[in-house]
């Protein structure tokens, strides 16, 4: 079936689904737009952001047992010199503080502490026989996890209402800011009071003067964003 994607406004035949969220996270397998409404090229083109939300809850859905894509087995694997994987029901983890890189338990190879700003800094403390580790996890700092989030919530509105909706010119700067990062997309995160991982979608909040409020959950986050159609 043909339609126009709802990304680059180009007509779109045949192309594989889209996961509104990405899989990797835990994305509902049926939570996908199809039929065309996001083009091969913009699938693919846009999969850097996909992967950028994805390393901002690698932390969450590693520690729920989330799979990854293919229904691959959890891992942590984009920090630089931190890496955590699941083999066997066995949980493993690596970290590396040094000035140096070192290898990992899995045999890769760890970056030195502060050559990436998603390191990993930790500290370890010894209480007789017994050891402490704490460590903070830089999270949504990178520009490309507001635009993926944004992407997530323009799919969402297209779901939901219609892709005739979300090819309005009204959207086209939440086109050009996802696509090309042009602009400035403000974006609510905030701690909902439980720690369960999961993945919810609501349908968009129509407001009054042409203000669409889309709510999601994912992971332990919950996100708002407003789109104003002027």
């Amino acid at each position: 079936m043909a339609s126009l994607c709802i990304w680059c406004k180009c007509f779109s035949e045949n192309a594989p689904p889209e996961h509104v969220v990405p899989e990797a996270i835990g994305g509902p397998a049926d939570f996908v737009l199809t039929d065309g409404v996001v083009c091969e090229r913009c699938n693919n083109g846009l999969a850097h952001l996909d992967q950028a939300v994805c390393d901002e809850f690698d932390f969450m859905a590693f520690g729920a047992g989330v799979p990854r894509k293919g229904g691959k087995p959890p891992i942590i694997k984009s920090r630089g010199n931190f890496v955590g994987t699941h083999d066997s029901g066995k949980t493993a983890f690596s970290l590396n503080m040094d000035p140096a890189p070192v290898k990992a338990h899995d045999g890769s190879v760890l970056g030195a502490f502060g050559k990436s700003p998603r390191n990993i800094n930790a500290s370890v403390r010894r209480e007789g026989q017994n050891v402490h580790l704490s460590f903070q996890i830089p999270f949504g700092q990178t520009p490309k996890f507001a635009r993926g989030i944004s992407k997530i919530a323009l799919s969402s509105l297209a779901y939901f209402l219609g892709t005739d909706l979300a090819l309005t010119q009204a959207f086209d700067p939440v086109r050009e800011y996802v696509i090309h990062g042009s602009g400035h997309r403000a974006i609510l995160m905030m701690a909902p009071g439980d720690d369960t991982y999961k993945i919810e979608v609501q349908a968009p909040y129509i407001g009054k003067d042409g203000f669409y409020t889309v709510a999601l959950r994912i992971g332990t986050l919950d996100f708002l964003v407003i789109f104003r159609l002027i």
